[in-house]
């Protein structure tokens, strides 16, 4: 089948190539993988079967727009690459979105918040609601705020999508985030950049909250 679900995966850890590609093509065969990497992940991804964007961005979010641009499919999906996917995840997502939400959240096995459906991590979104309007506050064309390093990009989609009546969860659409939080994985040093910045993108997101919605 044709994809139309555009995955894209700011990544910097080759090792998770294999085991991603894999869970990901077991689940589904309607989405197209996008590896947003550096040089030295590229070749790993590019041999487990994803497609490779190499460039010059770090941060989580730049990746994500780097992703979104050179992509066309009508979805996309904002994962990491520390997932593994359940059966028919894609379906049952696109199946609760339906007509009406933009901005659907998948069930990570993992955050409290996203298991009693008030948050996600793992995003499902509708390419022309960011053509048209936009995933952040940022306006149309793009997905995530460049200030924010990691964290906290998913808080201004998810809470802009509640806010203009897009948003949605699919509890039934399960894609189980492998993090050292759940004792799933081990940390290592990109978790670690994660946390380093956790303080200045959290105050970044309350700051961006008071403007935004006052």
């Amino acid at each position: 089948m044709t994809p139309d679900t555009a995955v894209i995966v700011p990544t910097m850890r080759p090792a998770n190539a294999e085991r991603f590609m894999t869970s990901l093509t077991a689940s589904t065969d309607t989405a197209a993988v996008y590896a947003v990497t550096d040089a030295e992940s590229a070749a790993a991804w590019r041999s487990a079967g994803a497609e490779v964007l190499v460039g010059d961005e770090v941060s989580f979010a730049r990746r994500v727009n780097a992703g979104y641009r050179a992509t066309d499919e009508p979805w996309l999906f904002l994962v990491g690459d520390d997932v593994k996917f359940h059966r028919n995840w894609l379906v049952n997502a696109k199946l609760i979105a339906s007509r009406r939400y933009h901005v659907v959240g998948t069930a990570d096995l993992a955050n409290p918040r996203v298991m009693s459906g008030e948050h996600a991590t793992h995003l499902l979104i509708r390419r022309s609601y960011v053509d048209e309007v936009g995933a952040s506050w940022d306006g149309p064309k793009t997905v995530c705020h460049e200030g924010y390093r990691h964290w906290f990009v998913d808080d201004e989609i998810v809470t802009a999508a509640r806010r203009r009546g897009v948003w949605t969860f699919a509890r039934s659409s399960v894609v189980e985030h492998l993090h050292p939080l759940t004792g799933k994985a081990d940390w290592d040093e990109v978790y670690e950049i994660g946390v380093d910045h956790k303080d200045a993108d959290g105050e970044l997101f309350r700051s961006r909250l008071l403007e935004h919605l006052g």
